[in-house]
């Protein structure tokens, strides 16, 4: 006879990690939200989108659009382009869903389940920020396109894309699962991957065992091996500064339209627009590698290397730092230099570049009104928002930004004697991300390894350029490596220091007037339209000669269409405000070659 003995502790046992199991298999699938995407009216800019997720027992859920794109800080009200939202359940019963505010919903959930969003998104505006759909392709940004659910900012993201028969390329930086679906581990991480579908040229190539893609969506006049030739070089040079490519594969979005620019950095992408007809034009293709080699850089500096405000994201309003002088202004610094390191420039082209940058901010008053600091927190009120006074009111944090760090570059070469540089207060920044990802810089961390890898007390240099409007002293700094910052304004032509816009060949408007000139003493205005000067009447083609009758120091007269009516206005010519040249010295010194070498070469 055979007893049988049952073990109730193993059976309780079997039972609670049976349930356990269930449990976590049913948070897995809770865990995710599921977004499908199709072009039903692309000939109408229209994007459709269902996202579906779980209620997860709450008898309300609410679901939102951010108001802002991490990268571009301007409250842009993507909601606006929102049509038609409506809720169901799984067997397509309608749910009850308003709106709360200007970019969320609430939906009443009638109990457990699983619950499905559907509305479509009009996309009509081609910005690096904002998303196109149209007959040939679409470029998306997620931030304009995929909600969240309220409190799921960590959940899961897949995404399927249903693409009109005629279209075959997906480009985007989404981890690919199959030809149309693609996930992300969250939503920051989901709506950093911009997305273009079409027929785009999809070019390649490996540095480090990584495959790089570059999406060149539209017609243009490039050469593709010299594209991949001076973009290689570009991940080449950047890995070698920072020691390492910290993502599995990237993404180029380049959008080539007939007229435009930007760029907008992203995790492990980015996506830039150019003039389609640039490639044959060698400076104006000088600048749209810097444009590239600037977006690259923030893979590092900005998505990894970040102040700590700046991730995870408030999707619903401004976040506010103090610290874009770095997030942009040491990316422009070194995406010029760093061409030049890839001997992609020679020394003048580089210098050029970086004469550009001294001009948008050492002719102009702007720079005694607004410090770096300032220009970084009011920029979502400021830079975003420019207007025909702009430069005599403020300045952009990027090319001042840019000069900051040269002279801070400077300091450092100085005081280590050309054994150290800005790039190893870099490489310490991305030792702190290393050590802690999630961890973003704070204000005073700049600073404190600035003054750890110089050696030196920095609060001076804190005070005076960057949280201060003390003049740069950029002549001192440059001749430190032997180059030479020349005034060339005693060689211009005589000018009103105002800028035109040429309505027609007999019509020219001012668009903007520049403090410390002749036509800002005088008061002319903003949209004065300029009829003649002496009683010469004056056009698009002889206004220059006409003001070069004239010598420093005469009174003249100008006659103007202010909001329709003549007025006359006396104007004093003074000598025009700066415009500078950099020369490299002739015989420079040993130590004039070492800090030029440094700077230049790191």
């Amino acid at each position: 006879m055979i007893i049988f003995r049952i073990n109730y502790k193993y059976i309780i046992g079997i039972f609670i990690y049976l349930i356990f199991f269930q449990n976590l298999t049913q948070a897995g699938v809770n865990n995710e939200t599921h977004y499908t995407i199709s072009f039903l009216q692309p000939q109408n800019h229209y994007v459709n989108v269902e996202m579906t997720f779980d209620s997860r027992g709450e008898n309300e859920v609410s679901v939102s659009l951010p108001v802002w794109t991490p990268g571009s800080y301007m409250i842009r009200e993507f909601a606006r382009h929102i049509e038609k939202v409506n809720a169901y359940t799984s067997d397509n019963s309608p749910l009850e869903i308003f709106k709360t505010n200007k970019n969320s919903w609430k939906i009443i959930t009638n109990g457990p389940g699983k619950i499905s969003v559907k509305y479509r998104v009009y996309c009509n505006e081609l910005t690096v920020r904002t998303s196109q759909v149209n007959i040939d392709n679409a470029f998306l940004n997620g931030s304009n396109i995929f909600m969240f659910v309220r409190g799921r900012l960590s959940d899961k993201c897949v995404l399927k894309i249903n693409l009109p028969k005629n279209w075959k390329n997906i480009s985007t930086g989404l981890k690919k699962i199959s030809n149309d679906l693609y996930e992300s581990d969250n939503y920051d991480d989901f709506i950093d991957c911009p997305i273009v579908a079409g027929n785009q040229e999809i070019l390649e190539f490996t540095v480090s065992g990584k495959k790089h893609f570059i999406c060149m969506a539209g017609k243009g006049n490039y050469e593709p091996a010299k594209i991949i030739s001076d973009f290689k070089k570009i991940v080449e040079v950047q890995e070698k500064l920072f020691g390492d490519l910290p993502y599995n594969d990237f993404t180029f979005i380049v959008m080539l339209v007939q007229a435009g620019g930007g760029g907008l950095e992203h995790k492990n992408s980015f996506a830039v627009i150019a003039d389609r007809n640039l490639f044959d034009k060698p400076e104006r293709y000088r600048r749209f590698l810097g444009l590239i080699s600037h977006e690259f850089f923030h893979t590092w500096n900005v998505k990894r290397i970040r102040p700590e405000v700046l991730g995870p994201f408030n999707y619903d309003s401004e976040v506010y730092t103090k610290m874009h002088y770095v997030t942009e202004g040491w990316t422009s610094f070194y995406d010029n230099v760093l061409l030049r390191r890839a001997k992609i420039f020679n020394d003048e082209e580089y210098l050029t570049m970086f004469e550009n940058e001294v001009n948008d901010i050492m002719r102009f008053q702007g720079r005694f009104k607004q410090s770096l600091e300032e220009s970084s927190f009011d920029n979502w009120i400021k830079y975003y928002r420019q207007d025909e006074n702009s430069k005599n009111s403020q300045i952009s944090y990027y090319t001042k930004g840019a000069l900051v760090a040269f002279l801070l570059d400077m300091e450092i070469i100085k005081a280590t004697n050309a054994e150290k540089s800005l790039d190893e207060v870099l490489k310490l920044l991305y030792d702190d991300y290393k050590k802690n990802p999630s961890k973003g810089y704070t204000d005073g961390r700049i600073k404190e390894l600035s003054e750890q890898v110089s050696g030196i007390n920095m609060d001076n240099f804190w005070r005076d350029y960057i949280a201060g409007t003390k003049d740069l002293p950029l002549k001192e700094y440059l001749e430190l490596a032997g180059v030479e910052l020349i005034n060339t304004t005693a060689d211009d032509k005589i000018t009103l220091d105002v800028e035109y816009t040429y309505i027609t060949d007999s019509v020219i408007m001012i668009n903007k007037v520049y403090e410390g000139g002749s036509g800002y003493a005088a008061g002319l205005n903003f949209r004065d339209k300029l009829i003649s000067i002496e009683d010469e009447m004056v056009t698009k083609n002889n206004l220059q000669s006409v003001l070069d009758k004239y010598n420093i120091g005469d009174e003249i007269e100008i006659k103007i269409d202010r909001d329709g009516l003549e007025k006359t206005v006396s104007v004093i010519l003074k000598t025009g405000l700066p415009r500078y040249k950099m020369k490299i010295m002739d015989n420079r010194s040993d130590s004039q070659l070492k800090f030029y070498n440094k700077w230049i070469y790191g």
